[in-house]
């Protein structure tokens, strides 16, 4: 399980090794491109992997041993050497299991991960959802390891859809999206998208609103990861985006052209797996289509890449495969062959399967008899305790009954003493945001007004008086000098009707109330791209149904905390983002300006962070900020949407 930003590459990652200044720090680095190069060349990974076992042996450093065992499973196991990855990922468990720092959990978690990927290789789905659920998330929940947890998160997704239980699928995905929401940079994130994606597509319902969605999710996708054109999900980007073109957009030609893309990505990567979707896609595409010929060549290629992998049950559906395409296209003598592999596979099956239950049946034998013997030793010890139990029953009924009244009591007391207090905070919450609802509509009030008499009045007599000047000036051509100074004058009354014009749409932005939030939003970030602040705007599922004074609340939030980036820490470069996905709305605004110091912040907020955080407070929602000094400031605003009708 390789976890990587999607900007990482080779060259920033050997950089980082050279300026190592410990063994550790040389060790995690060899690591990363171990990571870095495991699915493209899987000797340089492997030897990367070895580096890093060896850098620990020499240090006598037990944890790293560990770490060093799954770094060279990873490689095992995906270069398809089962045996040898499981065995590494088992001397990884004896080791790090001992140890309860975060370091040595977070790896533990990850081995776990990966044994539950051989099983489901192997075709032992509930072995995999098993890890997963019982062994890999509680150790990350518990350490909070955010990112692995995420990604975790997909699998179980991914384990969901494979048996068919999409909406489970899809709300497991959900998840790895809302817990990976901070983290915009991570491969994770592209796989979440494309998860919610499938899920919906599989359920096929292909209506507006879910086919909207999908859209939406392939193109978020995309844009996590447009920095790497190389990364791994691309290729589960164009598998969705076949089926996406296939069933909603109705272009088979399309879909083909997606399945292409990615087989030639996977085949450039040197990932045989996922090929194995992708030539079924077209398989079935081709053979629906009546292509025959196509479809036959396709099975081909799809049986010869499936019979590297022990998984019978996808061999036995690509044989009867090639049994229909040989058929289709004459070859009677062929197709007879191929029938006779399928009977005998789908036969070895069955026998198989028969023992796994016979198996399952003694062993449930067995166990049932144990338990029957258990019972009775119970039953026979029960009955000489019988009478001492009784007794002392008896004294600590009475006993625990006298300490239950007086406990009882207590909590009586102590609950109508919190009754009373919460109906007085309650009480007060309530005046607070009277007076807050009062205070902010009086601002928006006077804001309207005094937009209203500065463009009305101010702005008309200012235009008057360039009317004026300019009559004067064709009155009076013989004047050279007073022609240049009425010209002067003009452009200094053309720029005071500018300035004029933009403090009266910042006081009360006329397009907000007319066209909207996202294009008040696009006009307020075009007009300071004037000024030579870069703004990169992304609006997505803003709804119109909403509360006219929530579209205001959202507006002036985004407008302090952009002028706090420009004037406070003087960023070239400002992201915003402003996104509905059903009921909840998330605002990210992020710099790339000086940044400040949190500790220093949270004592001295300033009057416009003091603002925003008020305005939080009032939707009831949540104020996340992340700032590193020299670096940047990324602020993330979450809350629900109060709609309208």
């Amino acid at each position: 399980m390789a976890q990587q930003l999607i900007t990482a590459q080779p060259d920033s990652l050997e950089l980082a090794l050279k300026k190592s200044r410990n063994y550790k720090e040389r060790a995690k680095a060899l690591a990363d491109l171990s990571d870095f190069w495991i699915y493209t060349d899987s000797a340089k990974s492997m030897n990367y992997a070895l580096q890093v076992m060896t850098l620990y042996r020499q240090h006598n450093d037990k944890q790293g041993i560990g770490i060093g065992h799954y770094y060279i499973a990873g490689v095992y196991m995906e270069n398809d050497n089962g045996k040898m990855a499981e065995a590494e990922f088992r001397k990884a468990v004896n080791i790090l299991q001992k140890d309860s720092s975060y370091l040595s959990q977070h790896y533990l978690a990850r081995v776990w991960h990966n044994l539950g990927v051989l099983l489901q290789r192997e075709g032992d789905a509930y072995g995999y959802l098993n890890i997963l659920l019982n062994k890999a998330v509680p150790i990350l929940e518990s350490i909070k390891d955010t990112i692995t947890l995420a990604r975790n998160y997909n699998d179980i997704g991914s384990a969901f859809q494979n048996t068919q239980q999409f909406e489970k699928s899809l709300s497991w995905y959900k998840k790895a999206i809302k817990t990976l929401q901070h983290f915009p940079n991570y491969e994770d994130l592209a796989l979440a998208y494309l998860g919610a994606a499938r899920a919906l597509l599989f359920k096929e319902d292909f209506s507006d609103r879910p086919s909207r969605q999908i859209k939406a999710y392939l193109n978020l996708t995309a844009d996590v990861l447009k920095p790497n054109p190389k990364a791994y999900p691309w290729i589960d980007y164009y598998t969705n985006e076949g089926l996406y073109y296939l069933h909603i957009v109705k272009r088979p030609d399309l879909a083909i052209r997606s399945y292409d893309q990615g087989l030639l990505l996977a085949q450039e990567t040197h990932q045989e797996y996922p090929q194995l979707e992708l030539l079924n896609r077209k398989y079935y595409l081709y053979y629906k289509q009546g292509d025959y010929k196509k479809a036959r060549t396709t099975a081909y290629q799809l049986y010869k890449l499936a019979s590297k992998y022990p998984i019978s049950k996808n061999l036995l559906v690509i044989l009867k495969n090639l049994v229909d395409a040989e058929e289709k296209n004459g070859n009677e003598a062929r197709a007879f062959q191929l029938l006779k592999q399928y009977t005998a596979l789908s036969d070895s099956l069955k026998v198989e399967e028969t023992n796994i239950r016979l198996n399952e049946l003694e062993k449930k034998y067995e166990q049932q008899t144990k338990e029957k013997k258990i019972l009775q030793l119970q039953a026979d010890n029960s009955l000489k305790s019988a009478e001492l139990d009784y007794n002392r029953t008896l004294l600590l009924s009475i006993s625990g009954l006298l300490i239950s009244v007086i406990i009882l009591s207590v909590l009586v007391y102590l609950l109508h003493r919190n009754k009373q207090k919460l109906r007085e905070k309650q009480k007060e919450m309530q005046q607070e945001q009277l007076f807050f609802d009062a205070l902010n509509q009086g601002q928006e009030q006077e804001r309207k007004r005094l937009a209203g008499d500065l463009h009305d009045g101010l702005g008309g007599l200012l235009s008057n008086i360039k009317l004026l000047i300019s009559k004067e000036t064709d009155c009076d051509e013989s004047n050279s000098s007073w022609d240049k100074q009425n010209k002067l004058i003009l452009q200094k009354l053309d720029n005071a009707m500018n300035e004029l014009r933009r403090i009266a749409r910042n006081l009360m932005p006329e397009t907000l109330l007319r066209f909207g939030l996202t294009t008040a939003l696009r006009d307020y970030c075009e007009d300071l791209e004037k000024s030579g602040v870069k703004i990169s705007l992304q609006t997505y599922g803003i709804g119109t149904h909403h509360d006219k004074n929530e579209l205001i609340m959202i507006y002036r939030i985004i407008q302090e905390l952009i002028s706090n980036a420009i004037k406070h820490a003087e960023a070239e470069t400002i992201l915003v983002q402003c996104i509905q996905n059903d009921e909840k709305i998330f605002i990210t605004i992020e710099d790339d300006g000086k940044g400040f110091d949190k500790e220093i912040m949270s004592t001295n907020p300033g009057l416009g962070l003091s603002t925003v955080r008020n305005r939080v407070a009032y939707l009831k929602g949540t104020l996340d900020i992340q700032s590193k000094k020299d670096v940047g400031t990324t602020i993330n605003i979450e809350f629900n949407a109060q709609q309208t009708t």
